[in-house]
């Protein structure tokens, strides 16, 4: 799990902010050669290609990085004055390829980044004063010491840590309520699409089964009815030996 931004040193600090610049730009020529000329066809296809190539790679990891700086919220805080679509929402990085200039959300996976890139570079001073703090590196060092034990005994698999599905709400959070709610009716509707994923092949199972069968009927039937039907004897043909009565 990536460290959230208020626990980097400046090196940590300083990759992540460097990454998320490099990233930035690599959006933009995409963006720039990406976009269509009066034939509808791409500006530089071959240079748009290399820059969604370079995106795909560190896409994973610049999300990680926003979620890190928390800007990876479902929506904007209630500071923020802009009454256009809502950003601060790390899902839209995965939209980068179907953004078209004019529809906003190109801007939007650009405010994105710049509020992660101003996270980190808002706190560039107090992760420069934490990296020549010794009392952090005690700390750190004390935390996994006390996780020592416990890695210890998952690892003999004496106790494994247990994962909560739905994380902490607090009930006088009506936003917080709707996101269980609505991560609930996702697990849900999960569950459901795989047992009806099942249940279908089952009933194709079934009907394959059933049309084998059929397949088998049809060929005996037509093979019982070539057959010639059995042959009587002929009076002439009776044989001359009497039997007694």
């Amino acid at each position: 799990m990536i460290k959230p931004h208020d626990q980097l040193t400046i090196i940590r600090n300083r990759h992540r902010a460097r990454e998320l610049r490099l990233f930035r730009e690599l959006v933009e020529t995409y963006f720039e050669r990406s976009e269509r000329d009066v034939n509808d066809l791409p500006m530089d296809w071959e240079g748009a290609q290399a820059a969604r190539s370079r995106i795909n790679q560190m896409l994973q990891r610049v999300m990680q990085i926003v979620r890190a700086a928390g800007v990876g919220g479902s929506a904007a805080t209630a500071a923020n004055t802009d009454p256009g679509v809502a950003v601060g929402r790390v899902e839209v990085l995965q939209r980068i390829f179907i953004a078209r200039s004019g529809d906003g959300l190109d801007q939007e996976i650009l405010d994105v980044l710049d509020m992660a890139l101003g996270v980190y570079e808002g706190g560039k001073y107090i992760a420069l004063g934490r990296t020549i703090n010794p009392l952090y590196y005690a700390a750190t060092f004390l935390a996994f010491v006390a996780r020592v034990p416990r890695r210890i005994l998952a690892a003999l698999g004496l106790s494994r840590p247990r994962a909560s599905r739905f994380r902490t709400v607090d009930p006088s959070d009506p936003e917080s309520v709707a996101a269980l709610l609505a991560q609930a009716e996702e697990l849900i509707e999960t569950r459901i699409a795989a047992l009806q994923d099942r249940q279908a092949l089952r009933h194709a199972e079934y009907s394959r089964q059933l049309s084998e069968l059929a397949e088998r009927l049809d060929f005996a039937e037509r093979v019982l009815a070539r057959q010639p039907p059995p042959k009587a004897l002929n009076p002439s043909e009776a044989s001359d030996i009497s039997t007694p009565v």
